[in-house]
């Protein structure tokens, strides 16, 4: 006699919305942070603004990107992911609707709307990941992270390729006028469309029976109301090696992300000779393979779960191929001098690194299923510390020792200290509400 029939592995109707809507915010998140890059030389070349300026605008944003995660993962888990993230997409296409005014204003003016831009688009992974956890199946929620996370490449190519062109055609005030308006038209769709949680809410959300240590010996189930994990606090994610192992892997695998997406193009510009047009279409590579590996590692991750592999040793087996394929790249790009072998590593890291979606990316929703949008505000808020961190020291490192060989060390060492850390204290068991 069985407990229970099996619990269909379908997500409920409408979850299909939610992960096409939120695919787009991604899109359109990236295409307004990465924007003011290109549209940027020809602001400062009219207003004046020297290098130093610059640097201060775009890091603007990186400021205002930590004030909301924490909060903003609370507020999803606690009353739904639809109006947090809703309100983040509206608010930062207001801003970037508002940047062309700002500049006109001046610089300080400008400085305070990519900020408070930075503070809007930092709800987005934290709301995100809450409404996965209602509304994706746990089967099918690393193909749906491995999707949202490809919106970052995609919306990064778009930006990059299509904001030059709208400058030429148009001005660049135009492209922020553009980019600004899709957020809107989403906005309306969001709202008419989306919910914060299915109804009624589908088998495996009333039930625990989908633990994975759950055995015959098992105590039986308990009614869906009961409280039978914790709430998550600082304490307890200070004690959990699970949390510890996520935070750690999150962290190192962003700072050779950030190296790369803010280096490289000076890299083969400065180290190869290459011109900066050049340079810039090169720096895509990578971007254009994480497009297309990001949803396929995530697929792989699902499939081999479903086929019956443990899904501890998978996520540490991912996340492994994910840092040995940064470390190695980092490595070969110090012994050559070869322009296509540094672009091909690189971009050959990009495609391994995209295993991290079966690794550390989506095992928040096994520790804290309830509770995934504040233990992602927690560790982005931290791997958002570890980009800027990786910017500034690789340019220090750069002035002091007169090279770039210390700089990718550093990053290979970083990365396989991620993988020993994430090797050692990886779990899948749940330990949170």
């Amino acid at each position: 006699m069985t407990l229970s029939a099996p619990l269909s592995n379908r997500s409920p109707p409408g979850a299909r919305n939610v992960m096409v809507m939120t695919v787009l915010a991604v899109y359109i998140c990236m295409i307004d942070r990465i924007a003011i890059s290109i549209a940027i030389i020809p602001m400062a070349a009219e207003h004046g603004w020297t290098t130093t300026l610059q640097g201060a605008v775009m890091s603007a944003f990186f400021l205002g990107y930590l004030i909301l995660q924490i909060p903003a993962g609370y507020l999803s888990d606690r009353f739904g992911g639809k109006w947090v993230l809703g309100l983040g997409v509206i608010f930062w296409s207001l801003f970037t609707l508002l940047t062309p005014a700002a500049a006109m204003l001046g610089i300080s003016a400008l400085l305070v709307c990519r900020f408070l831009m930075g503070v809007a688009e930092s709800v987005t992974w934290p709301s995100i990941y809450a409404l996965y956890s209602q509304w994706i199946h746990p089967d099918r929620r690393a193909s749906a992270v491995g999707l949202m996370n490809s919106g970052i490449a995609g919306g990064s190519v778009i930006a990059l390729i299509c904001t030059p062109w709208l400058i030429s055609v148009w001005s660049w005030q135009g492209a922020f006028y553009l980019y600004g308006l899709l957020g809107v038209v989403w906005f309306i769709f969001w709202v008419y469309s989306a919910q914060s949680r299915p109804s009624p809410l589908p088998e495996w959300q009333s039930t625990v029976a989908l633990a994975p240590q759950l055995t015959p010996a098992a105590p039986p189930l308990v009614a869906a109301d009961e409280q039978i994990y914790p709430r998550l606090t600082i304490r307890r994610m200070l004690h959990s090696r699970a949390v510890w192992a996520i935070a750690i892997a999150h962290i190192s695998i962003n700072w050779s992300l950030y190296l790369i997406l803010s280096w490289f193009p000076t890299f083969v510009n400065r180290e190869m000779g290459v011109d900066l047009q050049t340079a810039g279409l090169l720096a895509l590579a990578p971007t254009v393979i994480s497009l297309v590996m990001a949803p396929a590692a995530g697929r792989l991750f699902d499939r081999l779960v479903a086929k019956g592999y443990n899904r501890r040793t998978i996520r540490r087996v991912m996340q492994s191929v994910a840092f040995a394929g940064i470390t190695l790249a980092m490595l070969t790009v110090t012994l050559t001098d070869s322009l296509m072998i540094s672009v091909a590593v690189i971009t050959l890291s990009n495609a391994l690194g995209a295993f991290s979606i079966g690794g550390f990316a989506t095992n928040h929703l096994d520790v804290a299923p309830n509770q995934a949008g504040l233990l992602m505000g927690v560790t982005n808020t931290l791997a958002a510390v570890s980009s800027g961190a990786s910017v500034f020291v690789s340019g220090w490192i750069q002035d002091v020792s007169g090279g770039w060989d210390a700089v990718f060390y550093l990053a290979a060492l970083v990365s396989v200290a991620g993988a020993f850390v994430y090797s050692l204290l990886a779990d899948v068991d749940r330990e949170f509400d």
